[in-house]
Order: structure tokens, then C-alpha cells, then sequence
């Protein structure tokens, strides 16, 4: 529903002068999701994240997403995917050529990498875990031994403010609309440094 800036598309947009994707735009894309939610829930679906409903949520798992982001390594593979190793997060060439000349010559076509700090892992995590629509404060006390709700309590009672979440039994809880346009809440909880960057 939306154009990642490291595509063909994107970058074929840009050639042609279009600065906005050739979709609908937010509000009508979160109408849709709202809508396919609500006739999903109808047919017996839980709403499991931001982009994802399953039949029976003690049946389906989706370890990817559940392990990814609980800070679990995995390793991406093909041009411009990401990895997650020990810490340490990298990326693929994300151009063709270069990508396959590496392989082709037995090298890790590895574009760049970073190994964040305490916080930045923590800050990873909770964004993660705010795209599941819920977060449990618990968690971070006993992984990172930092109380979220104090941490992060401005942007928390902002978001809580606008109606877009609830703080329960100290949980934090996306209502609907809050999970709808999640990743535009985010920033929010990014460093300063982070709040306005963009990835090729």
C-alpha cells in the first residue's frame, strides 16, 4: 500500500517527476484496512497486528514476526534484504549488479551494518512490538530493566490524548485507529537523531 523508496518504482516515479505514489493516499489506505479488519473480525478473524489477521490465534504463529521482534537473529537473503545477527543488524547490496558480483566472487554482499546501542535495541523492540497493537511493560523491565511508562511517558500520554491508545493494568494498547496508522505514530518514540532519517 505504499512505494519503499529502494524500488524499481520508486525510482521510475522519481525519473517521472511524481513525488507521491500512484496509490490512494493514507486516509482512504486506512479506510480500506479498517474496513477489511471489520468484515475479517465478522468471519471469526483476529486482528493480530497491524497487518495481520488470523482464524485462531492459539493455532497460527508467526514466528518470524513474533521472534524478529523480540530481538531473535535472522538472516536475510537477496538484494537490499536485512539481517538481524547477534546484535548486529546489516543489509544487502540494494542494486543488482553489485549484489550478484559479490556472490559471484564468494563474498557477503553485505551494503552496510550497525550494531546499536542498549537503548536503540530497547527503542527497536518497543516499535516493533507497538505495530502488534499491544505492548507489555513487563517485558522491558525484565529485559532491558527500563519501565517504558515512565520512559517514554510523553509521548505515551500524547498518543494516549489523541485517543489513540490506552495504558492498561500499565500495558500499552493501541485502539483501533491508533494500529491503523501505527507506523506514523512511531517517530514518536525514536532518538532525536532517528526521528527523521530514511533508509536506500
Amino acid at each position: 500500500m505504499e512505494v519503499p523508496y529502494n524500488t524499481t518504482i520508486f525510482k521510475e516515479m522519481k525519473i517521472h517527476g511524481q513525488n507521491v505514489a500512484p496509490v490512494a493516499d493514507w486516509r482512504t489506505k486506512r479506510e480500506w484496512v479498517n474496513y477489511a479488519f471489520a468484515e475479517l473480525e465478522k468471519a471469526g478473524y483476529t486482528v493480530t497486528s497491524a497487518y495481520t489477521a488470523v482464524k485462531d490465534p492459539t493455532r497460527a504463529k508467526f514466528l518470524y514476526r513474533d521472534l524478529l521482534w523480540t530481538g531473535a537473529d535472522m538472516i536475510g537473503l537477496g538484494v537490499a534484504s536485512f539481517s538481524h545477527i547477534g546484535g548486529t543488524h546489516f543489509q544487502n547490496d540494494h542494486e543488482f549488479e553489485p549484489y550478484v558480483a559479490k556472490v559471484q566472487d564468494g563474498k557477503l554482499p553485505i551494503y552496510r551494518a550497525l550494531t546499536p546501542t542498549r537503548e536503540e535495541r530497547m527503542i527497536r523492540e518497543l516499535i516493533l512490538q507497538m505495530k502488534l497493537g499491544h505492548v507489555q511493560t513487563p517485558y522491558f523491565q525484565n529485559k532491558f530493566g527500563v519501565d517504558i511508562g515512565q520512559r517514554f511517558a510523553a509521548s505515551l500520554g500524547k498518543l494516549q490524548a489523541q485517543g489513540l491508545l490506552a495504558m492498561e493494568n500499565g500495558n500499552v494498547r493501541l485502539k483501533r485507529d491508533g494500529l491503523l496508522q501505527v507506523d506514523r505514530l512511531l517517530h514518536e518514540f525514536f532518538l532525536p537523531e532517528h526521528q527523521n532519517a530514511r533508509y536506500a
